[in-house]
């Protein structure tokens, strides 16, 4: 545990819109042009209660640095739940420091207390140090290519 840094889940409206701006911030270094909604805080604190995404927040003196989002999702094949960690970022100044760690400490923990037995995510591959993190955590890479398909 990285001293003088919290994680815990978010769960309310307020908690979720103190992270607008780490989800704005990582938005922009995975290179989107995502654009969040006005209302986006608001359809978070939605979902958080709902139990549909679960968001992890890293606190350090009160001001979020890191955050974590996972859902639940199931596998065809295994015909088994799975856990998806949909994001995770630390600011800039704070990686390298144990805080992922930690962020991904508080999502398998949480989804071991649901009895979900594994956890799934996709990183860019041009994010070598992401992908160094995860190699060290013991995950295994599989290759796949991801698609969006515009339902609007």
């Amino acid at each position: 545990m990285t001293a003088g840094v919290s994680v815990g889940r978010a769960r309310t409206v307020s908690e979720c819109a103190s992270v607008r701006g780490l989800v704005e911030a990582h938005a922009r270094f995975e290179l989107s042009a995502t654009v969040l909604p006005a209302d986006w805080a608001e359809r978070m604190g939605g979902l958080v209660a709902s139990t549909r995404l679960d968001l992890f927040v890293a606190r350090m003196a009160g001001t979020p640095i890191g955050y974590a989002t996972m859902n639940r999702d199931v596998g065809t094949w295994g015909a088994e739940e799975y856990a998806h960690l949909d994001c995770l970022f630390v600011t800039d100044g704070q990686r390298d420091a144990g805080i992922g760690l930690q962020l991904i400490d508080a999502v398998r923990g949480h989804a071991r207390s649901l009895g979900i037995r594994e956890l799934q995510w996709q990183t860019p591959p041009w994010n070598e140090g992401a992908i160094r993190f995860y190699t060290r955590l013991g995950a295994r890479q599989e290759t796949k290519e991801r698609f969006a398909l515009s339902l609007m």
